[in-house]
């Protein structure tokens, strides 16, 4: 259903009765390596940041059950202006694309069909960029020049971020948790009425700070019934008896995020942790956390960001804190933050997210059952992880939307093809911006370089045909625009800029004497 031929590939041709002995002889080999292996995290969370390439709504109903069978057991959907708000406060907030309350129960009840828990996410404080950037809300921002944050005194807050909390809810009735944020606050006790508060009851920024959070979460816990969840960060500065006496360790789960190989967790943070959280989540990432305009994923990076977490919630197997320990979510951010451009597109990072989630399920140990295994239930071939280079080729897949990952792989080739003819001798030395303003270059370097430029002029070219035909199975045309306007167009203006040049400088017969 998902098969695409990719032109000027070697096909390879496996017989059935050959692939259905390796496959049996791959189970028993699975079994033998795993039998004995407990995984460490019972609940594997897969994130879907819809403020960056929101996919349709009908995709979820190819995406879901693979997510299932790959070992998920929920997702952490964020909507931020994707969700349908209403009521005179809130109806201007969600995006001109934003899903309909109905599409919202259609993922619901997909999810539920495939055994996938759903748990919102909100941002109540820091990034609501998409709130904040509104003229009939900025004046909640902490900061006026500043849509980041928003003020936490303003006796208009709460009362807003309590509407969006119920809308979310009530589209959400099976919903256990929700996911308040919290994270990366930039701006807190800021404005005049923030600094008068603190001064009056002699408080610090982080007081004020868990106040906030505080009476979120009781307005969760309380009013919507479910268990809040919230970032870890903002907590890694405080004291441990700060967080004991706010009791913010029963009124929440905590969520401790870090995404890279080696995790930069200082270990009196986690004692700190341990002693005030009942609950505690590790946060992971499969994609979105290696450039802010990053295309193409880095399945070997997220990988080594996963055993990481692996060996360390491992240290704690046999002591009582390994109860709190209730799952891990795997982050993968669309944008990172409201007015980012988008970065990797969730199916070309599927082959970082199943490797992930299969190695989680195995062990730290079993990196090489895990991609086989995921190169097996995305039906590629090769390898995801040991190839010679991050940059191979696979030339056919079989899981929702390879299309869209294809396109990725040929714009990751046509962009390592743009840096070098952008680094090429002759474009620094005979067609710098110096001699396209005084017409003064060699034609003898030109006619060399204008080739490559016309090649890469006609690989940008395709690209944008190419996006068009594959995108659409997965993303509304919204998307496929912006993709090509951020990540390809650039590059495209670039090359046709350079060739325009060498057309001028090519017409000169004569130049001037010196100096110019």
């Amino acid at each position: 259903m998902y098969q695409h031929k990719v032109t000027n590939t070697k096909t390879i041709v496996t017989s059935h009765k050959k692939r259905l002995a390796l496959h049996c002889v791959h189970n028993l080999t699975r079994t033998a390596m795993t039998s004995s292996y407990e995984p460490l995290f019972k609940s594997k969370i897969v994130h879907i940041d819809l403020k960056g390439s929101p996919p349709k709504p009908t995709y979820f109903s190819e995406l879901f059950p693979l997510l299932a069978k790959l070992g998920a057991t929920g997702i952490l959907i964020e909507y931020e202006d994707m969700f349908p708000y209403t009521g005179t406060s809130l109806e201007s907030t969600p995006a001109l694309n934003a899903y309909t309350p109905s599409m919202v129960s259609q993922i619901n009840q997909l999810a539920k069909e495939n055994h996938l828990e759903v748990i919102p996410l909100i941002q109540t404080f820091g990034h609501l960029e998409f709130l904040l950037k509104l003229p009939q809300h900025m004046h909640l921002r902490e900061v006026p020049d500043q849509p980041q944050a928003i003020c936490p005194t303003h006796n208009e807050t709460l009362p807003l971020l309590f509407q969006l909390l119920q809308q979310v809810a009530k589209l959400h009735p099976e919903s256990k948790r929700i996911h308040i944020g919290a994270d990366e606050v930039y701006f807190i006790g800021r404005c005049t009425a923030c600094q008068d508060r603190m001064n009056n009851k002699l408080w610090s920024t982080s007081d004020l700070f868990i106040d906030h959070v505080s009476a979120v979460a009781k307005f969760v816990n309380g009013k919507l019934g479910m268990r809040p969840m919230m970032w870890d960060d903002e907590f890694r500065s405080f004291t441990e008896p700060q967080l004991v006496q706010s009791g913010i360790g029963s009124l929440v789960d905590l969520v401790v995020w870090n995404y890279k190989p080696t995790l930069e967790l200082d270990r009196d943070i986690w004692t700190k942790y341990l002693n005030v959280f009942d609950a505690i989540w590790a946060a992971s990432a499969f994609k979105g956390a290696t450039g802010s305009n990053q295309q193409i994923t880095s399945v070997r990076y997220h990988v080594e960001n996963h055993r990481a977490w692996l060996r360390l919630i491992a240290e704690y197997r046999d002591t009582p804190y390994l109860s709190k320990f209730k799952g891990i979510m795997l982050t993968g951010w669309s944008r990172y933050d409201h007015f980012a451009v988008t970065c990797e597109l969730l199916p070309a990072a599927f082959p970082s997210l199943a490797v992930d989630l299969l190695l989680l399920q195995y062990g730290e140990n079993h990196v090489h059952l895990a991609d086989q295994e995921a190169v097996q239930y995305l039906g590629c071939t090769g390898s995801f992880i040991f190839q010679q280079s991050q940059d191979t080729y696979y030339p056919s897949c079989n899981f929702p939307g390879w299309e869209v990952f294809s396109v990725i792989q040929n714009y990751g080739q046509v962009m390592e093809q743009y840096a070098k003819v952008l680094n090429d001798s002759v474009v620094r030395g005979w067609l710098t911006d110096y001699n396209l303003a005084k017409q003064f270059s060699s034609p003898t370097h030109l006619s060399g370089i204008g080739t490559e430029l016309s090649y890469l002029q006609n690989s940008f070219d395709a690209l944008k045909r190419e996006s068009e035909i594959a995108f659409p199975a997965v993303y509304d045309m919204n998307t496929t625009k912006e993709w090509f306007e951020s990540h390809v167009k650039p590059m495209a203006d670039k090359v046709s800029e350079l060739l325009m040049g060498i057309e001028v400088l090519r017409s000169k017969n004569v130049w001037p004497r010196r100096p110019i």
